[in-house]
């Protein structure tokens, strides 16, 4: 569950955060700021930061269980590792994404 929540809930929340952001411009010039697309923009950061590292620790975690004698006998240590380390980059990505995104709402105004 840890490596599945980075692999394909972070892609998600990126996609989210900028429909999100897409349909609160409207309410947020006519409040006079930009607060609400930083919340949005914050909370998928968090989010996607926080499935990065469940991800990670998972990597870790297999790296420590497997031992050279589980490697060569079974594959499913192996394969563990490498959806767990493929899940962190893909949440890291997403990730930088998020900020990427929020760059021209901290840049430009909302009106």
């Amino acid at each position: 569950m840890k490596t599945w929540l980075a692999l394909l809930g972070a892609p998600s929340i990126v996609l989210g955060c900028l429909s999100v952001n897409y349909a609160l411009v409207t309410p947020a010039c006519l409040l006079g700021g930009h607060a609400l697309l930083d919340g949005v923009s914050g909370a998928s950061l968090v989010v996607c930061t926080a499935a990065t590292l469940l991800a990670w620790q998972r990597w870790r975690e297999t790296r420590r269980a497997s031992t050279p004698s589980t490697r060569d006998a079974t594959g499913r240590p192996a394969r563990a590792g490498f959806i767990a380390a493929v899940a962190a980059g893909v949440g890291a990505l997403s990730g930088l994404s998020v900020i990427a995104i929020s760059i021209p709402q901290w840049l430009l105004s909302a009106c």
